[in-house]
Order: structure tokens, then sequence, then C-alpha cells
């Protein structure tokens, strides 16, 4: 008698196979590099942009924000938030969670096209794959190709049993990736690319009603979870007469109106760079190499081991393994039509983590080739030591200055440690000052939930309290100062007089407060490794001003929500968003609802897919 999904779940566990084991050590070990990333990576531009908007975003009833045209990893994260507090940690629960499943799925992706020790070879370098684990920050690209990579292995499994419902899972999981983030709308054409080349391959009728009636299936189910961002954009210009960033972008809708919310960002008019694409001398990029050899510089040095491994093993198919064939086909439809238009006008390393991800598979084939080769000759399995080997140059790789991933691996950035500060020492009835030379989306982010002013608005208002109205209260003041003069901003060195009017704060500040701590990390432009580099750059000081006395109305002014990014940060209140749409009648209130559900089902699903993911690891033990 079969065993059923129970039996099997005790097995795969508690199993004595070998596989369990090493998959289970494959996966500790990646969540463990994961968790580490988490915690100590340093944060970006994008990140602090991010991480704001996120905050109450599900319980506001957002589908979108202006510029992402998505909103799955916003609710998601704000759920984050609601079970873990807001934190750095929280906010890279969706990369920590999705990322490291994501070594499973390339397992079963791989199993699709190679055997059991390729299989597990593609876990094991993407566990370890440097790149993919400095992607563990506050962005959507780690969760959406985890949908992305989870809708292609349904979508070869369905090719090969030819079952409507798996079809249709796949579309479930690229829909969900595409309201993750846009651009895996991109792997769709790659798909039925490779769906028109397996049934030419297998000699089966390309447009028999079975197979229309799967394609039909598979993009119904995608379009789905299209309709919040569709209904979104739709609500919107019928009620205030414009639509979103990517939506005025793409096909010009609407541009004389949100030029006053968007003109200022660079996406507003920009476009494809089609010969710089091919010929270089782009816009894009000072180099006058064409565009599209930058991603493949990129995720070289992102991960030089994973690319090198791939492109050899890509050539012993070609050349010497033509049995193995589907798997470079595949590659080469998954990545043509991403990788065109991404670098035509997207240029940051982070959107081409399929690259590596994609180039895993045929790594580890090459990884199992090579062994095989050098153990036919010692008459040993060397697999052991090579992974040993690679694990550690992967170890050393991280502590190396940032490259094509974001700073450091070792040691905790002054953006976490300056949170972990507040929640430990700070009163939420507390005052904190921050100074201007800490970028406005790091205050904004650390410090959302507490009162708190700007330096030049401390300035401002010490100046003129004596003229504001009310009472006084005491309350702790907490100054935070940038050590290093430039926090984020990239460009105070322009701005002598911000440093100067910050210097002669923080000399009053210091006669008055007391210093409680100095928070330091490590310095960008240098390797650093835990206990043998001992070089931190001092990046933040916070001094307590105990018992001050500021007037009651001060107090409320500080608590105020911030606007960042067009929104107030927790979208307080609601309909004050400049994209804050009214339905215009019933059929409008019963689409919105309906697109409020699909929200809601989205995020129930994504919680739902890692199981997904153990379910099929047990089923096809």
């Amino acid at each position: 008698m079969e065993k059923g999904v129970i039996d099997k779940s005790v097995d795969f566990v508690f199993g004595v196979g070998k596989r369990t084991k090493y998959l289970i050590g494959i996966v500790v070990l990646g969540f463990v590099l994961r968790l580490i990333a988490a915690i100590n990576l340093s944060v970006s531009a994008d990140d602090m942009h991010f991480v704001t908007h996120a905050i109450n975003f599900f319980s506001a009833g957002r589908l979108e924000t202006y510029d992402q045209s998505s909103g799955l990893w916003f609710a998601f994260t704000s759920m984050m938030y609601n079970f873990f507090g807001t934190t750095q940690l929280a906010s890279r629960m969706a990369s920590l969670i999705f990322g490291t499943f994501t070594i499973l799925v390339i397992y079963l992706l791989t199993r699709e096209f190679f055997d059991e020790k390729v299989s597990l070879l593609a876990a094991f370098l993407i566990a370890i794959a440097p790149f993919h684990i400095k992607s563990t920050v506050a962005e959507m690209d780690v969760m959406a190709m985890f949908f992305v990579l989870l809708g292609m292995l349904m979508f070869v499994k369905a090719l090969k049993n030819k079952r409507l419902a798996i079809f249709a899972l796949s579309g479930l999981f690229m829909g969900l990736a595409i309201y993750t983030k846009v651009y895996p709308l991109l792997f769709i054409p790659s798909l039925l690319l490779y769906f028109i080349y397996y049934n030419y391959k297998e000699k089966d009728k390309l447009f028999s009603k079975k197979n229309i009636l799967m394609v039909l299936i598979f993009l119904s189910v995608i379009f789905i979870f299209c309709i919040p961002t569709l209904t979104h954009n739709i609500l919107l210009y019928k009620d205030k007469g414009f639509v979103d960033l990517q939506f005025t972008r793409s096909f010009d809708i609407g541009k004389n109106v949100s030029e006053q919310y968007y003109g200022w960002d660079f996406q507003f008019n920009a476009k494809n760079d089609w010969r710089g694409l091919v010929f270089g001398n782009s816009t894009y990029a000072v180099s006058n190499l064409p565009l599209i050899f930058l991603p493949f510089k990129w995720i070289f040095i992102g991960d030089p081991i994973v690319f090198s491994l791939g492109v050899f093993g890509l050539l012993l198919i070609l050349i010497f393994r033509k049995e193995n064939f589907d798997y470079p086909v595949f590659l080469g439809l998954g990545m043509i039509f991403a990788l065109g238009f991404l670098a035509s006008i997207m240029l940051l390393p982070k959107h081409y983590l399929f690259m590596e991800i994609l180039l895993v598979p045929l790594a580890a084939f090459s990884l199992n080739e090579i062994n095989e080769r050098l153990s036919a000759n010692t008459k040993k399995n060397i697999v052991k030591f090579v992974a040993v080997g690679l694990l550690l140059f992967s170890l050393i790789y991280l502590g190396l200055p940032p490259k094509a991933a974001i700073h450091h691996f070792y040691g905790e950035s002054h953006v976490g440690q300056m949170i972990d500060f507040k929640d430990e020492n700070i009163g939420k009835g507390d005052l904190v000052v921050v100074d201007n030379r800490i970028y406005t989306g790091r205050a904004n982010w650390a410090f959302y939930d507490r009162p708190f002013l700007t330096g030049y608005e401390f300035i401002e208002i010490s100046n003129t309290q004596d003229s504001i109205e009310g009472n006084l209260v005491v309350t702790d003041i907490y100054f935070i100062e940038c050590v290093s003069d430039d926090c984020g901003w990239g460009t105070v060195k322009n701005n002598p007089q911000l440093n100067s009017t910050m210097e002669g704060l923080v000399s009053s500040v210091k006669k008055q407060g007391i210093l409680v701590e100095t928070i330091s990390e490590p310095r960008e432009e240098e390797a650093y490794y835990p206990i043998i580099s001992k070089s931190k750059e001092e990046m933040i000081n916070i001094y307590k001003l105990p018992r001050a006395q500021m007037k009651a109305q001060v107090m409320l002014m500080a608590s105020q929500p911030r606007n960042w990014f067009l929104y107030n940060v927790g979208y307080e209140p609601k309909e004050s968003a400049f994209d804050y749409y009214n339905t215009k009648g019933g059929l409008d209130s019963l689409l919105d609802k309906l697109a409020h559900l699909i929200v809601f089902v989205a995020v129930v699903l994504a919680f739902l897919s890692p199981f997904y993911v153990l379910y099929l690891m047990v089923r096809g033990r």
C-alpha cells in the first residue's frame, strides 16, 4: 500500500537516507548564512524607501505603491512588522524565508533536468551563493524569484504530465511573483516559448485543444493576481486622472496630471535604450560597452564560482553532453526577455539575481562532472572536500569589500544597531533629535514610532519655544549624531553649511548631555572578518539629555507622521495619500472589493507557499 503524506513526512524527517540528511544540513546552512546577512547587512537608499512604505500597508488597505505597481512584498512585510515589531530583521523576513526555501525549489527544478547528485549540488551552491546571500535585504527580488522558480518548476512538471491543475498552480505562482515585483512578467513569454520547444521535441501537436486549454488556464490564473494593480490604476484614473509611475512611464497616461508627483523621478521619462543594449555608448552607463555585458560582469563579481562553473557546464553540455540539452534551452529562453529588457533600462545589480539562480543547475552539473573525472583517477569521491573548499571560499568572499552586492556580511550595520538601541532604551514618550547628516530615510525608518525632530527643526524650536503656547512637559531627549559627517547621503561634503550647523548643535548637546552609546560598523572599503579584523568606523554617537523641558505642543508636533516619498509613514490617515481614490459607483466598488480580496488571498498563499514546497519534497521522496 502506498504511504500517505504524513507517513512520508515522518520518513523524510527521521529517515536515515543520505539525501534527507544532506538536504536538511544544506537548508540549515543556507538559513544561518541568510540570517546573519539579514541582521548585519547595511541599508541602501531603496531599502529606506521600501521599509517605510511597508508600515501598515496591509491594514491601510493599500493595493500597491506608486512606483512598484505591486504590493505583495509590502503586504507580507507589514504582517512581519505586526508579528515581530518594526525592526531591521522583520523588514528582511521575506528575503530570509523565501531565500531559504529557494534552496529546496532549485533542488526540485534541477531534478527535473538532471540526476539526484546534480540536484543536491545545486541546492548546496545556492545555499552558499554570495550574491544571493547578500540579497537578504528589504527588497522584493528574492521573494519574486522564489515564486518565479516555483512557477517554472510547476510549468515543467505540467509539460511532462499534461495535467491542467499543475498548469493552474504554475500560473498561481507566476501571478504571485508578478504581484511581488513587475518584471517577472518577462518570464511568461520565456515559458510559452519553452512550451513550444517541448511540444516540438516530443512531436506533440502544438495547437491541440488540450494544449490551448492548458495555456489559457496558465494565463488566466496569472491574470487574477494582476487585478489589484489594474484595479488601482483604473479607479485612480477615473477619480483623479492619472495612474502609477510604471503605467505612466510605459503608456504615457495622464502625464500632465502626474508630473507634479513623479516629475522628479528618473523613471518618469525613462525609456529603453535598445541601441545601447547592443552597441554601447548608452545614456544609462558611463562605460561604452554594450549594456548587455554589464549584468554578466555583476554576476561574475558577485558570485565568481557559480558564474564560472555555470559557463563551463553550459559548454560541456553543448559540446559533449547533448542529451542534457533541455536545460540550456530552458536557461536561454528563461533569460532572454528579462535580461534584454532590464539591461536596456534598469542598471542595478539586484535585478539580475535571476541570472545567478538559473546558472546554478549548470554549475552543479559542471561540478559533478569534474568530481566524477577526478574521482575516477583518484579512486575516491572528492566532492565532500570540494564542497568544504567552496564553503570556505564563500565565507572568505563574503568578508571582502562590497562590490556587486551591497555592504559587509560580517559586523552589524549602524542602522540596525540604532533601531536596537531605540527599542531597548528610548521610551515611547521620549523625544529623539536626529542629526540632519543622517539620511532622511534612515531617520524616518529608525524613529518613526517615537516623537522625533531633525536637527534643523530642533534648533528652530529651541530658539522660539518661549513663544509656543502650552504647558511644559518633562522628557528625556536623545540626540543621534552622525560621527562620520555623512550617514547615507553621500553629498554632505558638498554642503559645508549643513556640516557646520550640525557641528554647532553637537557642541551644544555635548555641554548639556551625556554620551550613552557609540555605534560602529566595518569600513566599507576594507575587508572585515570576525575576531581577525579589529578596525571599525565610528558612525553614530547617542547623547541623552535627561529630564529636559519641552512644550507639549512641540511633543505633539514631533509625533506627527512624516511624509516620505509621497506617502505619510504608516499611511495615516489613509485618505490623505495622493493616490487614494474614491469609487464612482456600484461596479467600481465591487471591483475594489474584489481586488482587496485577491490581496488577502495572495498574502495567505505567500505564507502557505513554503509549506507547499515541503509537501513537494515529501511527495517526491
